[in-house]
């Protein structure tokens, strides 16, 4: 949609435009595709506000008017359908409409001469013939000619892991038994799960919450406040009991609620570019390569920059604005060259500034608060996390402002659109990539990439009405000894032990361009036009592989096996995710620049080639 949308902006500027014809294949439905397709259930909500929301660029010409630039605002204007506050969640299905209306708004608001044509259809080969490209649909039934193309094709399956296998294997060996392996949950055969019986549901991540929706409030469940403020869960029959875990035994955390216009840019006081450039100047001259060691060198960076709006909240809740501001000027001032404070000088200044209780805001012990711990029963466990997550609904509800906890988690948030700058084709070493992406990535999505508040509340509810139970921390799912039968369990809490038929894999897919399962990508691979990129240190030779398509920097040519970028193949999104990080998707805001338009601009530029107006379309900010 964003490199549609920015090829018909700019052929707008080409005075012989005429003639040209842009196929647009989608296997799903045009504009909303599969992940936001209008058909899925309205309990599967977005995560992101409808003021948040937005496939428009900030200069765009094109569909302008009373729809406004936003979801919330293109509701306003629908004759018929839900009306969006800014700051509510809509359901996915709603976006998706928003998306498919902006499309076709789109194609009739092509320049002259300029056809868009929408192809409904499963891309499965592209291969080059008479130079050109030819693009196989459909397995074989249908082709199209065209000179250059775009792979924007997201979300994909993936070869099951060997854990995964033997999971399988044990239901063919017990007729009865489900696996339902990873997806997003409006793929996955929800219904028919049984009610009343137990179902093993490994992650507690969006995927988690989308399934608990869809087995509760999708088998008419209710949710109702009490008169002491409480929610309670109404069950209607119907829902089976969810046995559901992680390594870390805890779910995403809320959102803070916004009180806001929602931004995008980030605004870091110690993680800019020139700090950045100064770090690798001194990797190079101590390691011979301006890789950086992300958790060494980085993380450090990212803590400087969470205490910074942790204590700076904190200070101006008990002592007023004015000696907010004093503590930040004075935290900045002890900032030393690399970006970093002295944690002893933290807790002075904390001291000095009147917060001397609080505990530090430190990533790993947020994102892993069991760790290390045992509970004697699974109903001590359960009050323990029910406690933690009530606690973290009031903060998400206190908002930045009034919660120290929160601004710092929304800090970090926020700092996602710096880290490309320092992660993308190689800014890390080989193995800190590895832990940046297996690591770092998943705790920070944790603390500040989950659901609305909402939703963690109903959470609560249901660990209270007993239809959802988490076993504990580093909970292990395991075919049952018991014939036909899974098996999960928390070693750190005696009697977790549950028993179930059907297991849940709550985890979308990643990106890992070998085991991918979309035909097309594995016969782009098989004939070499496409490669996975490799992280290499030009120092040691130790190389990662990082399951990433391989793409030029701007305009993101496709980089063949032989080496080569190609000059008529451009890849965006998902699928270069790992050579590039989190420049896909939920990265624009309305009137705001982003670096998926900028991405999406570049490409454009690239396809019309010479006869496009050579100029640079600044979006920064």
């Amino acid at each position: 949609m964003s490199v549609l949308e920015r090829l018909l902006i700019r052929l707008r500027q080409v005075p012989a435009a005429a003639g040209v014809v842009i196929w647009a294949v989608d296997q799903v439905e045009h504009g909303s595709g599969r992940i936001w397709r209008t058909s899925q259930d309205p309990w599967l909500a977005a995560n992101a506000t409808a003021a948040e929301l937005t496939i428009r660029s900030p200069d765009s010409p094109l569909a302008a008017g009373p729809d406004g630039d936003s979801l919330a605002a293109w509701s306003a204007h629908q004759p018929v359908g839900p009306r969006f506050g800014p700051h509510d969640y809509p359901p996915r299905r709603d976006y998706g409409r928003y998306l498919h209306q902006v499309f076709e708004q789109l194609r009739a608001a092509a320049p002259a001469g300029v056809r868009v044509r929408p192809v409904l259809g499963v891309a499965t080969d592209l291969s080059r013939a008479g130079g050109g490209l030819v693009l196989t649909l459909d397995h074989g039934r249908r082709q199209l000619r065209v000179n250059r193309a775009v792979l924007a094709t997201g979300h994909s399956d993936l070869e099951p892991t060997a854990g995964q296998r033997a999971l399988a294997a044990h239901c063919d060996r017990h007729p009865g038994l489900r696996y339902l392996r990873p997806s997003i949950a409006a793929d996955m055969p929800l219904d028919e799960l049984p009610a009343g019986e137990t179902v093993a549901v490994r992650g507690l991540g969006l995927t988690f919450y989308d399934v608990v929706a869809c087995l509760t409030t999708g088998r008419g469940g209710r949710f109702q406040r009490e008169a002491d403020g409480r929610l309670r869960y109404l069950a209607s029959g119907r829902e089976p009991r969810l046995a559901a875990g992680s390594r870390s035994g805890l779910p995403f955390l809320a959102r803070p609620e916004l009180t806001g216009p929602p931004q995008l840019t980030p605004h870091p006081v110690v993680l800019t570019e020139s700090l950045v450039d100064r770090l690798r100047e001194r990797a190079a001259g101590q390691r011979g390569s301006g890789q950086l060691d992300f958790s060494a060198e980085i993380e450090p960076v990212i803590q400087t920059e969470l205490d910074h709006a942790y204590y700076g909240c904190a200070v101006q809740l008990r002592r007023g604005r004015r000696a907010g501001e004093q503590f930040r000027s004075d935290f900045r001032a002890a900032v030393g060259r690399w970006g970093t404070v002295d944690r002893a000088r933290v807790a002075q200044l904390a001291a000095g500034h009147g917060v001397p209780d609080l505990a530090e805001p430190r990533i790993a012990a947020l994102a892993r608060p069991f760790s290390g711990q045992t509970f004697a029963r699974p109903s001590a466990f359960r009050d323990r996390l029910t406690c933690l997550l009530r606690a973290d609904v009031a903060a998400a509800r206190a908002g930045t402002a009034a919660s120290p906890l929160k601004a710092a988690m929304e800090t970090l948030r926020s700092l996602r659109p710096a880290l490309p700058g320092i992660v993308d084709f190689g800014g890390l070493l080989p193995q800190s990539q590895r832990d940046f992406l297996n690591r770092f990535a998943p705790m920070s999505f944790l603390l500040s990439a989950g659901p609305p508040a909402a939703q963690v509340e109903r959470l609560v509810a249901l660990l209270e009405a007993g239809i959802v139970e988490v076993p504990g921390p580093s909970a292990r799912f395991s075919p049952g000894d018991r014939p036909g039968s899974f098996v999960v369990c928390s070693p750190a809490v005696p009697g977790s032990r549950r028993l179930a038929r059907t297991l849940v894999e709550a985890r979308a897919p990643g990106g890992d361009l070998p085991k991918d399962t979309s035909p097309l990508l594995r016969n782009l691979r098989r004939t070499g036009l496409i490669s996975e990129y490799v992280t290499t240190d030009p120092v040691t030779g130790e190389r990662y592989r990082t399951g990433g398509l391989a793409v030029t920097g701007a305009p993101y040519r496709v980089i063949d096996a032989a080496g080569r970028p190609a000059e008529d193949l451009y890849a965006i999104g998902v699928l270069t995710q790992n050579t590039r990080w989190f420049t896909q998707v939920g990265t624009g805001r309305p009137g705001q620049g982003s670096p998926l338009c900028r991405d999406a601009d570049a490409i454009a530029l690239a396809l019309l080639g010479p006869t496009a107006a050579d100029d640079t379309w600044n979006l920064a900010g």
